[in-house]
């Protein structure tokens, strides 16, 4: 497993980096990375690369596998050993940050005022999408929950990132209402805090404070079946 530096700072845009091995010439693993692998229904990361001698790699997927970060380069060139710059395609992955800590404020409001929770979530740099265990479709209610969404956001909250054991974590079930598919084998989990609003086991990335998000845009809704209603939003 390589070191994700994005767990403990979500602004991190520039690093070093030793290249530890290379697959197939184009996919690469590095012993630190500040680029967010897809996962948790949300985006990768892009951006570049670059070799000592000012050569540089385009960066077009970043996955985990096993474990351990990947990156995907746009051509051959990188080799085992190397020392490496990174940079993020910074816009990317503060549009996605901005959408990912939106969707927090989302799902504490359906589940706060309506004990709704979220089943599945998928956060693009054109849209969001949150699936909702919602026996009947109800679109008032969930534009309301908007508007009430976007009044917690105007409130300006912080975002604070810390740790809990499993023990304290284990003390407060909400903590796990959007991870669907975090694992709960851990020793200790990361939590995403709303100062003052709401709080979940998370490992994603997230703005400082809530002004940072802007509005949330009802999109439409979809039905998916008797107990996943489909909600898609923007941010503006």
């Amino acid at each position: 497993m390589n070191k994700a530096l994005y767990m403990n700072d979500c602004y991190l845009k520039e690093w070093d980096a030793e290249v530890t091995s290379v697959s197939k010439d184009k996919f690469v693993v590095l012993d630190q990375t500040g680029f967010y692998p897809r996962g948790g229904g949300i985006e990768w990361d892009t951006g570049v690369i670059t070799r000592e001698n000012g050569e540089w790699f385009r960066v077009v997927y970043t996955g985990k596998f096993s474990g351990t970060i990947s990156h995907e380069v746009d051509k051959i060139g990188l080799k085992q050993g190397g020392h490496v710059h990174c940079q993020l395609d910074w816009d990317r992955r503060y549009l996605l940050m901005r959408y990912h800590t939106a969707t927090h404020v989302l799902s504490g409001v359906f589940f706060k005022e309506h004990g709704l929770k979220v089943t599945g979530n998928q956060l693009t740099t054109e849209k969001g999408r949150l699936d909702l265990d919602m026996q009947e479709m109800d679109v008032d209610l969930i534009k309301n929950t908007i508007m009430q969404s976007n009044e917690i956001i105007s409130q300006n909250l912080p975002v604070e990132i810390y740790y809990l054991s499993r023990e304290e974590a284990e003390k407060d079930t909400d903590l796990f209402k959007l991870a669907m598919d975090f694992p709960h084998h851990l020793d200790t989990y990361r939590i995403v805090d709303i100062k003052g609003f709401d709080r979940q086991a998370d490992g994603g990335c997230h703005v400082r404070n809530l002004n940072e998000i802007g509005q949330i845009q009802f999109k439409e809704t979809v039905s998916k079946g008797r107990h996943n209603k489909r909600v898609y939003f923007t941010i503006e």
